[in-house]
């Protein structure tokens, strides 16, 4: 699948266009979701959490100006709000 250039159905994708479009994609949740403020999402399709199959949910917060992605360990539904306190960011 194209991820990165879907309007082109010739394109074929390089690192640089992955990592291009993923630091945009982060720097726009920055603007959105404030200091704490995340949501709730489900691994599915080609994503891997660390390349470990067994995470299923994880949360994505604004921590300091960048986006974090940490397990979720708790079922809570896909797209729920969140507050996050005190991550341990090690």
């Amino acid at each position: 699948m194209n991820y990165t250039n879907p309007n082109d159905p010739y394109h074929e994708g390089k690192p640089e266009d992955w990592l291009n479009s993923s630091l945009i994609f982060a720097r726009t949740l920055s603007l959105i979701l404030r200091e704490g403020e995340g949501l709730v999402v489900d691994i599915v399709g080609d994503a891997k959490f660390h390349l470990d199959e067994s995470v299923q949910k994880v949360i994505v917060f604004s921590r300091e100006g960048q986006i974090v992605v940490t397990e979720c360990e708790e079922d809570l539904e896909e797209g729920q709000f969140v507050m996050v306190h005190n991550e341990n960011p090690n």
